[in-house]
């Protein structure tokens, strides 16, 4: 009688074991997916972040190489107007490229080398194109929309890789 009672005992011990022990597999699994959920959500929220400060580069870049453009190869058919609207344009592309800096560190700690690169090219061609188109810089309208044209290049590029990888973390 002893021996019924004492397996019974080991069977019922045994049996919550058992419970509690898959209890506790259930538990941690969704624990797990959770994690794992947030963590996807995290990286997807940083990649739109990247897109974020890349759009607000762009559209500061844009803004600067349509009024060069505009102004054309001389400075002597600058209007004192445009002369500060340029000047405004170049201070503020100086200071947007902190958020090029912030982006690409955002991208090198989601281990996205092949984007960060892609990042980086597009803005030392923006960088180039500042540089050499300039009111009284350049020789022809063509030499400033050929290196225009390579800028959008490299920005179609970029935001090509940028379009997969956030495609890749959604899907």
């Amino acid at each position: 009688m002893e021996t019924s009672a004492l397996l019974e005992t080991v069977v019922i011990f045994i049996s919550g074991a058992g419970f509690g022990g898959l209890a506790l597999y259930l538990y941690m699994k969704e624990k797990l997916q959770k994690l794992h959920n947030q963590t996807a959500l995290r990286r997807i929220n940083m990649l739109e972040q990247v897109a974020q400060h890349a759009g607000k580069v762009s559209h500061v870049f844009s803004r600067y190489a349509s009024l060069v453009t505009e102004i054309g190869i001389s400075r002597d058919r600058m209007s004192p107007g445009q002369k500060k609207e340029l000047d405004e344009l170049s201070t503020q592309l100086v200071d947007v490229y902190e958020e090029v800096a912030i982006a690409e560190s955002k991208l090198l700690l989601l281990g996205e080398q092949k984007l960060e690169k892609a990042l980086k090219l597009y803005t030392t061609k923006m960088a180039q194109f500042r540089k050499q188109i300039y009111p009284g810089r350049f020789n022809s309208i063509e030499e400033a929309s050929g290196l225009k044209k390579e800028v959008s290049q490299m920005r179609e590029q970029f935001y090509n890789v940028l379009s997969q990888r956030y495609d890749q973390r959604i899907g």
